[in-house]
């Protein structure tokens, strides 16, 4: 709402703005300019100064490229929007409502300047008109006015869908429609009047008796990559009604399921349904146990469950295969391939770690390192893995111990939503391959197994600080955990180093009477006379 503005209906429908900022600069978005306006009342007026700005600001940075540095062209207001939708062969007719507000100048009913004067506003009305849209007229082009609206018109196109465009359920007789609102109001002829022929919060809804079609994956129809096979899978029964143009699209579905009315909208929200982590009976998912565990033999029966159950889940879901269409049934049986892959590799992770001591030893560490450093962190009393992070750990395992095994290659993609354990899952093979290393290179006081074995890397600046700080209370574990045994896991601390341009970490060290305010002297003398609004000088505090 603070982009876009209010709706017609809801406490704030008659707003009222301040009449010294012009609407079109109190909302960012959702607005209409008309189409014959000037130029500069249809561009941005902030945007080149920020843009150069910038530019100047950013000019002195080593790290930035020329390419980088190119300020950005320079934008326009739209006057137009569109929806693009599917109707079935029995439509007849649409109704399109028209959904805006208008912004006039007007004064404060109670607020007084100083002297006692009525201060200037922008007052806010709220305006809607249904036009209805006659189907298969012989013009497949028709132009509405939208009554009492001062210049906007409706857009109407029509289409008929033949030959490659029909198929993926669509019946012969479909048509594709498109209906564009575009504001041909006079454009004001000074900057007194500026942004008088705009329409604010622009919206078109369109109804039809007859359901709308689904509108299929327009890539169906030449071959696609991987990825795309697998989103269709994902989103067979997630069928996409509408899509905007210069705005998003949103619609309703009915309790039968069908979908007859459409919409724009400035800001599409989703409802995403949330992902939750269930325990498996039998499976030992407490680090502590599992770092305690004596043998091979020992840990075997805590995680054999996990396999039992991965592979009683693949049988489900094959069983599921026949009531899917064909077209996607040979993407689902890869993918369950695919899994049966996966379970074996989570097997032989279990049977690596009965057959090989070293393997074993690192583990029961990475078990105990982790969960130190998630009660020093989250002042967890248990920790626990959950099933997906320790199956990618035991996944992984045979490939990190054995050089010769086939799925040393292959890079594995940990894909869960945020905050649900992707790092410790990660920090836990880390660990694994730090210490792994030590007890298989052993000489000269372990240096043959330090130095780096894992290298981590991030696009955000804050991202990376924050993984350092998780990633730098593990290395800490592990070398609390060597100190205790330097004999076994080397004479050579545990480390981690960080790589970062000099915007987040100081590059040169400076010395008195410099002028340079991005050396270590300066942000560190800035720090300490104003710590609550000068950045720390160092990525880590404590």
């Amino acid at each position: 709402m603070n982009l876009v503005g209010p709706g017609s209906d809801g406490p704030l429908a008659a707003e009222e703005l301040p009449g010294w900022i012009r609407p079109s600069n109190w909302y960012l978005t959702g607005f209409l300019v008309p189409t014959g306006a000037r130029v500069e009342q249809r561009a941005d007026d902030d945007a080149e100064d920020d843009s150069a700005a910038e530019v100047a600001d950013r000019a002195g940075l080593a790290e930035e490229s020329a390419e980088d540095m190119k300020a950005p062209k320079r934008s326009f207001f739209p006057s137009s929007i569109g929806l693009s939708f599917l109707v079935a062969p029995d439509a007849a007719e649409l109704l399109a409502t028209v959904r805006w507000g208008e912004y006039e100048r007007g004064e404060a009913a109670e607020a007084r300047d100083r002297g006692g004067n009525p201060l200037p506003v922008w007052r806010r009305m709220s305006r809607d008109e249904t036009v209805p849209l006659p189907l298969g007229a012989a013009d497949a082009a028709q132009v509405r006015d939208v009554p009492g609206s001062g210049g906007l018109r409706l857009h109407m196109v029509e289409r008929p869908l033949t030959g490659a465009a029909l198929g993926r359920g669509i019946p012969p007789g479909a048509r594709a429609v498109s209906v564009f609102l575009v504001n041909d109001r006079a454009a004001p002829k000074d900057a007194k009047h500026a942004g008088s022929g705009d329409v604010f919060q622009a919206e078109i809804e369109v109804g039809c008796e007859a359901a709308f079609i689904g509108r299929p994956d327009p890539r169906w129809r030449r071959p696609r990559d991987w990825d795309a096979e697998v989103a269709d899978l994902h989103y067979a029964d997630t069928p996409e009604y509408a899509t905007g143009h210069g705005v998003s699209a949103d619609w309703e579905t009915a309790a039968d399921g069908a979908c007859r009315r459409v919409r724009t909208t400035w800001i599409p929200r989703a409802e995403v349904e949330k992902i939750e982590t269930a325990e498996i009976p039998g499976v030992e998912l407490s680090m502590d146990a599992l770092g305690a565990a004596s043998s091979g033999a020992e840990v075997g029966p805590m995680l054999q469950p996990l396999v039992a159950a991965y592979r009683e889940w693949i049988e489900t879901r094959r069983l599921a295969l026949r009531d899917l269409a064909e077209s996607r049934r040979a993407t689902a049986d890869q993918l369950l391939r695919q899994a049966e892959v996966a379970a074996d590799r989570i097997e032989r992770g279990i049977a690596t770690l009965a057959a090989d001591k070293d393997a074993l030893e690192a583990f029961r560490m990475a078990n105990r390192t982790v969960a130190r450093a998630l009660r020093t962190r989250n002042q967890e009393q248990d920790p626990k893995w959950r099933a997906f992070q320790i199956g990618f750990i035991l996944l992984n395992l045979p490939g990190l111990a054995d050089p010769s095994d086939p799925h040393r290659e292959t890079a594995d993609l940990l894909f869960f939503p945020t905050g649900g354990g992707k790092t410790e899952a990660y920090l836990g093979l880390a660990a694994f391959v730090m210490v792994l290393r030590r007890l298989r290179n052993p000489e000269d006081g372990g240096r043959a197994g330090a130095g780096v074995s894992v290298i981590m890397r991030y696009t955000l600046r804050l991202l990376t600080f924050d993984q350092l700080g998780r990633a730098a209370g593990l290395v800490c574990a592990l070398e609390l955990e060597r100190e205790k045994d330097p004999a076994r896991y080397g004479q050579w601390p545990f480390e981690i180093g960080l790589w970062v341009g000099k915007a987040a970490t100081p590059n040169a060290m400076g010395r008195r009477g410099d002028q340079r305010s991005d050396t270590a002297k300066s942000r560190c003398l800035a720090f300490q006379r104003d710590p609550k609004n000068k950045p720390a000088p160092i990525p880590l505090t404590n």
